[in-house]
């Protein structure tokens, strides 16, 4: 009877990392054993493509930032018709410095019809997923205030009408992120937000997984109860996943970049429009969106949450006794 609970309990407790394993040639936490001639091939493609490669990235985000700089003057309706081709342009041309040679997008026939949508949805995989998204269409995040003022990002940021929270102010005039975003939503689906203002993009699963997986979702994005823009994202697999989620961001960059080639798939599904009962329940909104994007992609579902990954990355922490880096939802 122990030894039948004991294998109940690593049995789901490997269906909990499930969503987090790591299993392109480079292992858990990226430190597998390699043979002799992928350490070179790794060498040789660290000298004469990884420079290159970061040079056209930081040429991308430089020039973009450029056109952010001398482009807000403008008016609003001005300045949005400069920033948000250059911003999809630069988007692009910085994916295909990182290896992103294929991008395929797959639009439902229905996708784009229907009420005009509160704000986007997606999976998360990467830290590419943002880029993919900017290229497609240069939506809005939810980032902390102290973004607006980083070198380089902020002003793009600002282009980007991102809506800035400030997560340590507290008192009742201090509206929650929640309700900040919940109002977006509402002036987003109601056509109330003017030219300058991009559409919201979240991702309810809260964190990152190896994309094979769909995790649980919170109902942040769903409050509003507005119809939502639903995106699934799949990479390709190759020597290197372009996934991140159990690998430090520096080792998963430098891998990203030594690799000669990446692929990926975009799904944009038709606009989901929630009925009285999904208005009234926005767990329930939730649920129905995530398996309407698990349908449509082929990912499986998990029970998986924020929490079973950091235990994960907890171990993997005693295992290589490397230093992990910080994650936050």
């Amino acid at each position: 009877m122990g030894d039948f609970s004991e294998s109940k309990a690593s049995r789901e407790e490997a269906e909990l990392r499930a969503p987090f394993v790591r299993n392109d040639r480079f292992g858990e936490f990226g430190m597998g054993n390699l043979p002799t001639c992928l350490k070179a091939v790794l060498a040789l493609e660290s000298i004469f493509i990884l420079p290159f490669r970061a040079v056209g990235s930081f040429l991308c985000l430089f020039l973009y930032w450029l056109v952010c700089r001398l482009s807000s003057p403008l008016p609003p309706q001005h300045r949005a018709a400069i920033v948000v081709p250059m911003g999809k342009l630069a988007c692009r041309s910085c994916l295909f410095c990182i290896g992103f040679f294929k991008v395929e997008w797959v639009l439902d026939p229905a996708a784009g019809q229907g009420p005009r949508a509160g704000g986007i949805v997606s999976n998360h995989c990467s830290w590419a997923d943002i880029l993919l998204h900017m290229s497609h269409s240069f939506p809005a995040f939810v980032a902390r205030d102290s973004t607006a003022n980083l070198p380089f990002i902020g002003i793009i940021s600002q282009m980007m009408s991102c809506l800035y929270v400030n997560r340590n102010r507290t008192g009742r005039n201090q509206a929650g992120v929640a309700d900040l975003v919940k109002q977006r939503m509402e002036d987003e689906a109601a056509g109330r937000t003017g030219v300058e203002k991009r559409p919201l993009l979240l991702f309810p699963e809260g964190t990152t997984s190896n994309g094979e997986y769909m995790l649980p979702f919170k109902t942040g994005a769903f409050l509003a109860g507005v119809p939502v823009q639903p995106v699934v994202i799949k990479y390709h697999r190759g020597t290197i996943w372009p996934t991140w989620e159990t690998i430090p961001p520096l080792r998963h960059l430098f891998l990203l970049l030594c690799h000669p080639r990446h692929s990926v798939t975009f799904l944009e599904l038709p606009v989901y429009v929630p009925n009285e009962a999904e208005k009234a329940d926005p767990k329930l909104y939730a649920d129905n969106v995530r398996k309407m994007m698990m349908e449509h992609s082929g990912t499986k579902d998990t029970r998986a949450t924020f929490e079973d990954k950091m235990r994960y990355l907890t171990m993997l922490k005693k295992q290589y006794g490397k230093a992990l880096p910080k994650k936050s939802e």
